[in-house]
């Protein structure tokens, strides 16, 4: 009975994890791989877990941006069915988000066995946080120059190749999806929500292939229902603080956070070699 609640408690703490990181551009599946390292959690049902609380954090990102997504769906639909040309560029939009997220479905179905197996390491973290560290304080300079408001198709399509270098542990999706959109001028706020919006078809698309692959027999049904529900809470209100910070261009202390995390694993490594 205390063993079955002490795993509850990780699983609903690491559904914690994945949601407070999963907006915020220092890479959710990164810090996942070093608090299992930290609680000692091995699970046996890694994909069922991670499905689960990408679902949670993939509901509250559709909370928050509901007005949002409302408008240009209808704006769409007002544009395709009604004619309604003031509404094309809430089309243009959402086939912009599509296309987008076709590199890194293509890349995820081919590459997810081996990202996996062999780059879900404390090394490896290590490494893709020393980058994504650089990204972060990369970005907070150039987003001074950024002064695109609307998304075009070369900045979507570089998102979107940004995208297959996010599916690293380590390499925050958000992060380096912006930081190729205000390269090419986009502004930055712009550019968040537009990588928010890539997120939301990469990860339905991830369930639906995931639940075709769900082992009932060792699912902890349990900790996954804590896991879910943390990870939407998580999600929710992190995404706030997150725009906070935004708007007063703190991006910088992302960057400086994923740098020490990187050192402290490179110290860890060294020490326990």
């Amino acid at each position: 009975m205390i063993l079955a609640f002490l795993d509850f408690l990780k699983y609903v703490l690491l559904g914690l994890v994945q949601g407070i990181t999963e907006p915020l551009p220092i890479s959710s599946s990164g810090h996942l791989v070093i608090f299992k390292n930290i609680f000692g959690v091995i699970m046996n049902d890694e994909l069922n877990f991670n499905i689960f609380v990408n679902f949670g954090s993939l509901i509250a990102i559709i909370l928050y941006y509901r007005l949002f997504l409302k408008e240009i769906i209808v704006g769409a639909f007002r544009y395709l069915f009604k004619k309604q040309k003031e509404y094309q560029k809430d089309f243009i939009y959402i086939v912009l988000v599509i296309a987008a997220t076709i590199p890194a479905g293509i890349a995820g179905l081919l590459l997810k066995d081996l990202i996996d197996s062999t780059l879900s390491t404390l090394l490896s973290v290590a490494i893709c946080l020393l980058i994504t560290g650089g990204l972060l304080l990369f970005i907070q300079a150039m987003s001074k120059r950024a002064d695109q408001e609307n998304i075009t198709l070369k900045t979507a399509i570089l998102m979107g190749v940004a995208q297959i270098f996010g599916l690293l542990p380590g390499i925050s999706r958000s992060g380096v999806t912006t930081s190729f959109g205000v390269a090419n001028k986009a502004q930055l706020e712009k550019a968040l929500r537009f990588s928010f919006m890539m997120y939301i078809p990469v990860s339905f698309a991830s369930l639906l292939l995931g639940i075709l692959d769900i082992d009932m027999e060792q699912t902890f049904f349990a900790g996954y229902i804590g896991a879910f529900l943390m990870s939407i809470i998580g999600t929710f209100l992190s995404i706030h603080f997150f725009f906070k910070l935004v708007r007063k261009n703190n991006l910088k202390y992302f960057g400086y956070y994923c740098l020490l995390v990187s050192l402290a694993i490179f110290i860890y490594l060294g020490v326990t070699a």
